[in-house]
This record gives structure tokens, C-alpha cells and sequence, in this order.
């Protein structure tokens, strides 16, 4: 039996999980409470493998609501909305828009109806942009661990560590909302492309009559 795993499960879920996991394992080698072998590391076994990467998955997917919740400190809600109408703004001199940004979720089941391949490159943006949001979290973790060495080793050198995770944490989260944004907006997009097929959702407004 093949196992095929898409875009979805390695972005979202398999990377960030494998950050959680080497978080994990790193705070306990700091408390002395693991040893990492690099020789068993070379010698793992397909099994092993398959194991771990069974692991990533279902870490990467426990930890989604705390990496919601720390993306919501720095992004508010109604980033749709938002995306939403800075384009029916763009666009009011030439189209009149019916749909709201509410219905993003129908309108992507409609891509998905007419363009697969489409539909699966959307999906990709949000799938980098939940794995992002899921990096950054596991980076304040790895800076959060460099702060614990440095107070029980008294090499104050980690705290620049910490600094540097807690930097390209928050750079992370800078390019997770910028993919969110290009996943609404490709809907918002693609959906105004399909105008004269939709004619029911999208129309041109009349142009106006020059005197």
C-alpha cells in the first residue's frame, strides 16, 4: 500500500512537527535528562523513520490551535474581510462584486470543482502560512531553552540566541500573514476571472455614458 502525503500534511503538519520534536529533545538534553547518540541518529531503521514522521504529523497537528494562538497576538481577526475589501475597492470603477469575504470557503469548493491543480496551489499557500505560524512558535520555543541554558550554565552567550530565535520568530510570523493574504486573494481573484461563466456572482457595471 502507497502512502501519498500532499502538500498540506508536509507543510502544516510533518516540518512543524519536526520542530516540536527537536525542541522537545533539545530542552531535554539542556536539563541532562537525554543524550543524543549521532550513531543510532545514522543507523535508524526504516521503521524508526516512518515512526518519527508519524510523530511530526501528530505533533505538528496538536500544536495548531497554541500556534493559532500565538499568531492572533500579532495578526488580528477578519484577515479575509480585510483582503476582501481593499480588492471590491480596487475594482468598483469597472465590477460590482456580490460575493462577500465571508464566502471564501464556498467559492474555493468552486475552484475545486473546475481546476484541481488550481485548487491545490491555493491550498499551498495556506498550508505554508499555517507551517510558518508553527515555525515561529517552535523557534520562541528553541529561544525560550537557550534562555533556561544560559541561566543554569551562567554563559550569558545564549541569550544572543535567544535574541536571534525570538528575531526570526517574528520575521516568521511576518511571511506566515503574507501567504494567508495570498491565499484570500487568489480566491478573490480566480473567482473575478471566472466572470463570464459566473455572471450570477460577478458583472461588469455599466459604463457610464459620455456626454
Amino acid at each position: 500500500m502507497s502512502i501519498r502525503l500532499g502538500a498540506y500534511e508536509i507543510f502544516s503538519r510533518i516540518v512543524p512537527g519536526g520542530l516540536y520534536i527537536a525542541a522537545a529533545c533539545h530542552l531535554l538534553v539542556i536539563l541532562g535528562l537525554l543524550k543524543i547518540d549521532l550513531a543510532f541518529i545514522n543507523d535508524l531503521s526504516l521503521v524508526i523513520s516512518i515512526g518519527l514522521l508519524l510523530g511530526a504529523y501528530t505533533i505538528g497537528g496538536a500544536f495548531d490551535r497554541p500556534a493559532l494562538a500565538w499568531f492572533r497576538i500579532f495578526v488580528k481577526r477578519g484577515i479575509h474581510l480585510r483582503i476582501f475589501t481593499k480588492f471590491a475597492q480596487s475594482l468598483r470603477a469597472r465590477w460590482q462584486v456580490e460575493f462577500t469575504g465571508d464566502d471564501w470557503p464556498i467559492l474555493l469548493a468552486l475552484i475545486r470543482t473546475r481546476d484541481l491543480e488550481l485548487a491545490a496551489e491555493i491550498d499551498r499557500h495556506n498550508a505554508v502560512s499555517i507551517m510558518l505560524r508553527n515555525v515561529s512558535l517552535g523557534l520562541m520555543l528553541l529561544g525560550a531553552n537557550s534562555l533556561i541554558q544560559a541561566l543554569l550554565t551562567r554563559q550569558w552567550a545564549y541569550l544572543l540566541v535567544m535574541l536571534g530565535m525570538v528575531g526570526i520568530s517574528l520575521l516568521v510570523i511576518k511571511e506566515a500573514l503574507k501567504f494567508r493574504e495570498m491565499f484570500y486573494e487568489t480566491i478573490y481573484q480566480t473567482i473575478l476571472a471566472y466572470r463570464i461563466d459566473l455572471e450570477a456572482i460577478v458583472r461588469p457595471i455599466k459604463s457610464r455614458k459620455v456626454k
